[in-house]
């Protein structure tokens, strides 16, 4: 009697008090967010856990939005009441304090789901290769919940190319005990660098292409001080670099400085590791950055060296036929064993999303259904237990 009440009261929870939600209307990040409507589902047959998970994320969206409010709230005051510093030249001022203060608001408010401005066709670059048979785009009955993503824009055969591209810019580690954030400052510097001396190309693409992708992790920088102390150490060679340094680079407006304090970040959440010589190292490919995950994907990348042109290479294949009109996607973390825990622990430390691809999906149901059956035997052998003692109390008692 107990089952049939429990099984009833999960049957019901499921199909009447679950929120709505569309897969097509899902926010447009690599993180799933449930939309939230005065809706009820009809007819759908979600169990408990479901349930609990769409009253957890409501609850998550109510406090960040809380949070949020109080963060940009805060920071206007903050901004509003702090006197400017006395001796500092005009410039200095309206450089640094703006700075400052749109810095402190895009950090709180910063999130994966973000409006593009790459979209089209993908420029191919320099030494690379991109076929004109895909192209990025946004629209959301082809993106699903992702901000961006690579469509096919015909029909794509097993085992061609799409991609071929040289490390825009690449680091080898010195020993296994460097850590990753020098590396990754020391990357940051030479693609600086080349924000400050080089050609007006090298200029755009810095700002077009690399600072259009996604970022995440803490700051490299504490304060706004240590950003042009950073920058400072930029310096052209020779005599006259001492007048054209990025700290003046920064102060002329031509390249802000929450772009340089969001740069690292790109670097760090973009990365592909590779191993040269028994030494490990970090590349930056900016173009297979915006190919999206999927545990089962229809592109594979492989990465190698090429001695002749000293840099790495990367490679993206069609492991099979992808139609017209769908995703390309790649899979971030490749010949892994991991269980479904062990892997969305993983995959949120390094990329901040879960994967809701419909293998995790199947693997996740599969679970709970595992456990809500061990769960429910031993209460079902108890209930006959006692069914059974209680029949034979009644025979006795005759």
């Amino acid at each position: 009697m107990c089952v049939c009440v429990l099984v009833s009261y999960i049957v019901y929870a499921g199909m009447h008090l679950a929120p709505d939600y569309n897969p097509s209307a899902l926010t447009r990040s690599r993180k799933w967010t449930p939309t939230l409507t005065s809706g009820r589902v009809r007819g759908s047959y979600a169990f408990l856990p479901s349930l609990v998970f769409s009253r957890l994320r409501r609850l998550e969206f109510g406090f960040t939005l809380f949070a949020m409010r109080a963060a940009s709230r805060l920071a206007a005051q903050s901004f509003r009441h702090c006197p400017a510093s006395f001796g500092a030249s005009l410039r200095s001022v309206s450089t640094v304090a703006p700075s400052m203060f749109r810095g402190s608001l895009l950090v709180a408010v910063r999130g994966f789901a973000k409006v593009s401005s790459v979209q089209g066709k993908i420029e191919v670059p320099p030494g690379g290769f991109v076929t004109e048979d895909v192209k990025i785009d946004m629209n959301a009955s082809f993106g699903g919940s992702f901000a961006r993503g690579v469509f096919a824009e015909r029909e794509i055969g097993y085992g061609r190319e799409v991609m071929n591209l040289p490390a825009y810019c690449m680091y080898i580690s010195e020993n296994d005990r460097q850590p990753l954030r020098e590396q990754v400052l020391i990357m940051t510097k030479e693609i600086f660098s080349k924000v400050v001396y080089g050609t007006p190309q090298e200029q755009h693409y810095v700002k077009h292409r690399i600072l259009s992708l996604m970022s995440g992790g803490f700051s490299y920088f504490t304060r706004e001080r240590d950003v042009f102390d950073f920058a400072e150490e930029v310096r052209a060679p020779g005599a006259g670099g001492a007048f054209r340094n990025g700290s003046s680079f920064l102060m002329s407006g031509e390249f802000s400085s929450y772009d340089l304090q969001k740069l690292p970040l790109i670097i760090e959440f973009n990365r592909f590791e590779v191993d040269y010589r028994g030494r490990r190292g970090i590349c930056l490919f900016p173009e297979a950055s915006y190919l999206n995950h999927s545990c089962e994907p229809n592109v594979e990348l492989s990465i190698t060296y090429n001695s002749i042109k000293n840099n790495f290479f990367l490679s993206a294949r069609a492991v099979r036929p992808i139609r017209e009109g769908e995703e390309l996607f790649i899979n971030y973390m490749p010949g892994n064993n991991l269980p479904l825990s062990r892997l969305a622990l993983a995959m949120k430390k390094r990329w901040g999303f879960e994967c809701s691809c419909v293998k995790c999906k199947s693997r996740a149901v599969g679970a709970v259904t595992v456990v809500f059956v061990v769960l429910l035997i031993p209460i079902i052998v108890y209930i006959r237990r006692f069914i059974v003692e209680r029949t034979k109390e009644k025979h006795r008692s005759l």
